[in-house]
């Protein structure tokens, strides 16, 4: 193998296991697993398990539209599968079933899209006898949504003129969390060791939130940046509307709207969010 392809495929594995193993942590799930989708075939290819009996699973791969991680893929969107619901067809007879001797009775795939493709596919799996909750489901979609945002952040899928600043340095936040854990490896004590996580999953929502919150900003149109630094400026929204020859009414509006994306409950807070973001002075 080529020192470059070697190099990459470390970088993958490192990728999926930092996120299938922050889902398991997260959601308390008995098993989560992480596959890779070829660019060319879209074949899915699972390169990462965690909580997993065996290495049954690792290897294993699925064509678009196959399984449960390949019809996730195909339709771009998480697939939920129980397979207590025999009348659904989801018995063990199904192609494709992820199982690896692993006994589970719900899967929830979901894809990670880059580009408009499945760029990866990460599954959550229960051995017990509950399916996976509602409110799993919801939390997990979110965090892989979260990575989502960062991986077409890191690699510039998508460019803006507007500028984007940090509150912090990501390079810092990275070279923090490798100290902590080489910390962790001199440090004995099960506190400490619990204290060190705690802090590691901090620095890591800190920056997930920080990469969703510069995606929000980044979708307001020209016209809703427009009225947000008026706004800014302490106008009043009929002030803003004579400056921009509108109504104030339309000025309403827009706020409600750039309140929506932004995923705040006033203007200040939107304008709060648009400055530490860099769009705003």
């Amino acid at each position: 193998m080529q020192p470059q392809r070697y190099a990459d495929n470390q970088l993958i594995d490192r990728f999926l296991a930092k996120g299938a193993s922050r889902l398991r942590d997260r959601t308390g799930a008995d098993l989560t697993l992480a596959g890779w989708v070829h660019p060319r075939t879209g074949l899915l290819s699972i390169r990462y398990t965690n909580g997993a009996r065996t290495d049954a699973c690792l290897g294993i791969t699925a064509a678009p539209g196959k399984g449960i991680g390949g019809r996730a893929v195909k339709l771009g969107q998480h697939v939920l599968t129980d397979y207590r619901d025999r009348s659904a067809g989801n018995g063990p007879g199904e192609p494709g079933r992820v199982d690896c001797g692993e006994h589970v009775s719900s899967v929830l795939a979901i894809p990670l899209r880059l580009g408009g493709r499945a760029l990866c596919v990460f599954y959550l799996a229960e051995r017990s006898k509950k399916s996976i909750s509602a409110a799993t489901t919801k939390f997990a979609l979110t965090f892989v949504r979260q990575f989502e945002i960062a991986v077409a952040q890191v690699t510039k899928t998508y460019e803006t003129d507007a500028p984007r600043r940090w509150n912090v340095d990501e390079r810092v936040l990275r070279q923090v969390d490798d100290e902590l854990v080489a910390l962790s490896l001199d440090v004995a004590a099960t506190p400490a060791l619990v204290r060190i996580a705690t802090i590691r999953n901090l620095l890591e929502d800190s920056v997930l939130k920080s990469l969703s919150a510069v995606d929000s900003v980044n979708s307001l149109t020209r016209r809703e940046l427009d009225v947000l630094e008026l706004v800014a400026e302490g106008l009043s929204n009929t002030e803003a509307a004579e400056r921009l020859v509108i109504s104030p009414e339309t000025v309403k509006s827009y706020l409600r709207t750039i309140r929506s994306k932004l995923g705040v409950h006033n203007r200040t807070a939107a304008v709060d969010l648009a400055r530490r973001s860099g769009l705003l002075r």
